[in-house]
């Protein structure tokens, strides 16, 4: 699934190909399950004629993201609209003849990602712009699609989606005026912090050329350390499975929660609750570096747009896959990596960096005062 670092990319994708671009043409598949819109209705083809007549003739205005949502806010006879997408498993946004470096691991893209890294990585380290290449147009399993113009420029966007469990809503009027404001809407009202956007967004140079294409929080900040711990602290299950819960942390999802806890050196099942005490006069640095390390892999794989060629060296994401070959994978330093199911999914971890906590004793810990 495309987590933060995979939706951010595509949204710069889109911040440096299509602003200011009108919408001259939309092709829209009847699917009740991209279209959340068209299960409630009983005349799906007035629905999508609607969302054809929004589209078409729309300029593209701006792009803004949150966890694993993005958006494009459009403009239309000065009526504004917001296509807000999800990815879902495995859905994707292309543009004709403009390249993207995501890799995708699974199924043995991690070893020609690992056989290219080798090449170029130290011959070449300088961003290199999206350039044109051949591809099959319109993509396989395309949902929907569109043509874009900007004077003499064109371009075609297309959606796809294998597995059909991505969504696409189309918003508008006064409730999405802002992006603060949509983040107020469903879905986006039931997510947590995006940890990868800082407490105040740095200035944005000008024109866009490549990193975090939004890093405004839109009102929904990072917690402190202190409001993480005692997060974390309030609850009983195991760290990997927390982190995967969108309603506190979104845009974490299964590479970049384990990316996290290798940091961290936290094991993927450690309960954290049951093993630090919750009245403590500090912040237990196990939390800290948790805490820490969530922030940090986060906003490096957003400011690289996830390309997984320039991940620090010492990152767990390019030797994490290949769960059933013979041999066990290993980090660049010699550990042994293995995998674990920590709540039915999956997880890469080192036994030897990431060991469960060692309970703490009220002799060994400096515990708060209670007032009575």
């Amino acid at each position: 699934m495309p987590e933060v670092a995979e939706v951010s990319h595509v949204c710069a994708l889109l911040k440096r190909n299509i602003l200011g671009f009108r919408i001259t043409k939309v092709n829209l598949l009847h699917d009740p399950l991209l279209f959340p819109v068209l299960k409630d209705t009983n005349n799906a083809e007035k629905e999508l004629n609607k969302m054809r007549k929004a589209l078409t003739n729309a300029v593209v205005t701006s792009v803004g993201r949150h966890g694993k949502y993005f958006w494009i806010r459009l403009n239309n006879h000065n009526t504004t609209n917001v296509l807000l997408m999800h990815f879902g498993m495995t859905g994707m946004v292309k543009l004709r003849n403009v390249h993207s470096h995501l890799a995708f691991m699974e199924n043995g893209g991690d070893k020609k990602a690992l056989e290219k890294l080798e090449r170029f990585r130290y011959k070449d380290s300088r961003i290199k712009p999206d350039v044109e290449v051949k591809q099959e147009w319109p993509p396989r399993f395309t949902k929907f699609d569109m043509e874009l113009e900007n004077n003499d420029k064109k371009l075609e966007f297309a959606f796809s989606d294998p597995r059909r469990l991505a969504r696409v809503r189309l918003l508008s009027g006064l409730e999405v005026s802002t992006d603060e404001s949509l983040l107020k809407l469903s879905p986006l009202d039931a997510l947590g912090p995006d940890y990868s956007k800082p407490e105040v967004p740095p200035k944005e140079s000008e024109p866009f050329v490549f990193g975090d294409p939004d890093s405004d929080n839109h009102g929904r900040a990072r917690l402190s350390i202190d409001e993480f711990s005692a997060l974390i602290l309030s609850k009983k299950k195991p760290i990997k499975s927390l982190l995967l819960d969108q309603a506190y942390f979104a845009g974490v999802g299964n590479w970049v929660a384990d990316e996290v806890l290798f940091q961290a050196h936290i094991h993927p099942n450690e309960i954290i609750s049951s093993k630090i005490p919750k009245d403590l006069e500090y912040v237990h640095p196990v939390i800290k570096q948790l805490y820490d390390s969530l922030i940090y892999v986060c906003e490096e794989a957003v400011r690289v747009e996830g390309d997984v060629a320039k991940f620090p060296d010492d990152w767990l994401m390019l030797h994490r896959w290949g769960k059933g070959r013979k041999e066990k994978r290993k980090t660049p330093n010699g550990y042994i990596l293995d995998h674990i199911t920590v709540g039915g999914r999956t997880s890469c971890y080192c036994p030897e960096l990431q060991r469960l906590i060692k309970v703490e004793t009220a002799t060994t810990t400096k515990r708060r005062k209670v007032k009575r």
